[in-house]
């Protein structure tokens, strides 16, 4: 008799676990659903802007979005929450690849696209008549700037380096005659160097900044 009661002790108890958990596994689900779908928080102006192209070219996965952009899915993931700030290289890649307004996308001034949509133009000008970032030209800006800075022992952090390099990048081509020219671009170089040296020396010689010259 006691072994048929425990027998039906245990089934008892198994039935109402069957219960229990029947009831509450559907809950653990939607929790963890509700968990997943919570939306990311998005820092900065830029990283929702990253986040605006992704979503104007239908919303592909971040496998294969960043894929395309030569880079890394976690990497572009915290591009377009503002964890970090893509580099010149990567801001380029969204104009190659998908045809997108540097332009726009440093700033959020002009269309989101050139010529209004992928893939991008091999026009040297836009439709207002402004030159397009040379890819080319702007890697080697960047290039300068961080030499630049190093050759003065300055580090500069990455929104800062991509603040600096755009706009040195603008002082380039307005000192050129033609800016659609790369050549010209290219020659303008060594000017553009000493205006950052001088710049540098000049912060650093400031009152305030700690240093004097001798």
């Amino acid at each position: 008799m006691k072994t048929q009661s425990r027998a039906a002790c245990a089934a008892f108890y198994n039935q109402v676990l069957k219960q229990i958990l029947g009831f509450v596994n559907p809950i653990i689900v939607f929790i963890s659903s509700a968990v997943m779908a919570r939306p990311e928080t998005i820092k900065t102006e830029l990283a929702q802007r990253l986040r605006d192209v992704r979503h104007r070219l239908g919303d592909p996965v971040r496998a294969e979005f960043s894929k395309k952009l030569g880079i890394g899915q976690s990497s572009l993931a915290n591009y377009e929450r503002g964890d970090s700030v893509p580099d010149a290289n990567v801001l380029l890649a969204y104009r190659e690849q998908f045809g997108v307004n540097g332009d726009w996308l440093i700033s959020g001034h002009g269309p989101m696209f050139l010529d209004g949509g992928p893939p991008e133009s091999d026009a040297s000008v836009t439709d207002d008549g402004k030159p397009m970032v040379q890819s080319n030209i702007f890697k080697e800006t960047g290039k300068l700037v961080h030499e630049s800075h190093k050759a003065k022992g300055v580090t500069l952090p990455s929104d800062a380096h991509l603040a600096e390099t755009v706009s040195r990048y603008n002082e380039l081509v307005a000192a050129a005659r033609n800016p659609a020219d790369e050549s010209e671009l290219r020659a303008l170089f060594p000017w553009l160097e000493l205006r950052i040296s001088q710049d540098l020396e000049e912060a650093q010689n400031a009152p305030g900044s700690g240093k004097r010259s001798g």
